[in-house]
């Protein structure tokens, strides 16, 4: 059996010519070495990247510390094969615009499912505040019948039988993620011992406290949710379905019949929507499908234009080789980054905020280096955003859908900024 340190040299060879800094190199060191899907993960993400022209140089250390410290804990190796409800605010904020804005639904109608909303179900609250006149159906399999939350703030959530189903840090940073699941056990046994103590002497202010049934005190006229999954939620048809960061745990198969589903659940005219996305709108990229002679039909692919140089790792997440998604954001990604001019104008204005952010700013050997430690998790990413909003601004997307249109394709700044390939 290799080591770490073998497995990760020997990816530094194959798919960044050896180039990795010894920095970076010493943070995948940490990598488990009794994960295999951990292993497989890093090997799938390094190939993409090196599919998608990625030098070590534009690799930093942020996704170094991801990979080494944190992937292990938030697979679903980690957590029994579950898909964990890892949820933040602010993250689809674009894409409710986009479904807003859109011109692909023609249905008439003003209802939606969101697939996989997670727990807390921030942005499906934050979603039907946005669309007042819209009735937002959220739906997840692990919408809990307990959340707990310590004397800290970190919450876990538990199902009818008492079994911890999920935790999460009530700051959700890498140092704050590894301090909750360096001893997993330990935690479970911290969160099962607080849960009998406030089952039998309920706690009814501040912290820590019990709550039953929490996702009823987020229902509100025009929001409402069900506990269940892709083929098993049982809700009348909607005029657009979002399932966002949720496809990319399962292989094509699954994919397939998610969109045969998908389709029986949508009324004729109507959209869905699948993709990822990050905190702030980040690292965005999703399909849309239109329901037309009662069947859906792909009408494009969008993405926002940090994805060619993303601060994060959703770009690359993926548990699949055969990720259909995935290889079609590569390939538009590999587009781009192969046209130098384009490349030329992204690096003179990214680097430059980069650098004036101090958030993994190029250093004096070339490459992207760490963020400023002083940034607090939450700023981390409003900053990302900020960013990203100026890239569009700048007309950096414009810039990418003319390579793309030079190339042959049907492309676009849609309606919200992002890249779209019309298929």
């Amino acid at each position: 059996m290799k080591t770490t340190t073998e497995f990760v040299n020997e990816l530094n060879h194959k798919f960044f010519k050896g180039e990795l800094p010894l920095l970076f190199l010493d943070k995948l060191a940490l990598l488990p070495i009794d994960r295999p899907d951990v292993f497989a993960f890093v090997q799938r993400m390094f190939r993409n990247m090196h599919q998608a022209g990625v030098p070590a140089t534009d690799m930093n250390l942020l996704q170094a510390d991801i990979l080494g410290t944190l992937l292990a804990r938030i697979l679903p190796g980690a957590w029994e094969g579950r898909v964990p409800p890892i949820t933040v605010m602010g993250r689809h904020a674009e894409i409710d615009a986009y479904i807003k804005k859109n011109t692909w639904c023609s249905s008439g109608g003003k209802s939606m499912l969101d697939i996989g909303c997670g727990f807390p179900p921030y942005t499906t609250v934050e979603t039907a505040a946005y669309l007042p006149d819209w009735h937002i159906t959220g739906a997840d399999p692990s919408l809990p019948y307990y959340l707990l939350y310590d004397a800290e703030g970190n919450y876990a959530s538990f199902d009818t039988d008492s079994t911890i189903v999920y935790f999460q840090p009530a700051i959700p940073s890498i140092d704050n993620w590894n301090n909750l699941l360096k001893d997993t056990a330990a935690t479970k046994k911290h969160f099962n011992d607080l849960l009998a103590e406030l089952l039998a002497h309920p706690n009814d202010m501040g912290y820590p406290k019990l709550e039953h049934n929490p996702i009823a005190s987020y229902e509100t006229a025009n929001l409402s949710f069900i506990r269940g999954g892709i083929g098993s939620v049982d809700a009348a048809p909607k005029d657009v379905i979002r399932c966002f960061n949720v496809l990319y745990y399962f292989d094509d198969s699954f994919l397939e019949k998610a969109l045969t589903w998908f389709a029986e659940k949508t009324t004729e005219g109507g959209v869905v929507l699948i993709g990822g996305d990050w905190s702030g709108s980040t690292e965005s990229y999703y399909n849309v499908y239109k329901k037309t002679d009662d069947r859906l039909i792909n009408k494009a692919f969008a993405f926002s234009i940090d994805c060619i140089c993303p601060l994060s790792i959703v770009t690359w997440y993926t548990n699949h080789d055969d990720d259909r998604q995935k290889k079609e954001l590569i390939k538009y990604i590999s587009m781009l980054r192969h046209n130098k001019p384009f490349m030329d104008a992204f690096y003179a204005y990214h680097d430059a905020q980069r650098l004036q952010y101090n958030i993994c700013p190029r250093n004096a050997q070339g490459y992207y280096d760490n963020i400023d430690p002083n940034l607090q998790p939450q700023d981390i990413w409003l900053t990302a955003s900020t960013m990203l909003k100026e890239l569009n601004e700048a007309g950096l997307n414009q810039m990418a859908v003319n390579v793309l249109l030079d190339s042959g394709l049907q492309a676009r700044v849609n309606e919200v900024g992002h890249i779209e390939v019309l298929v």
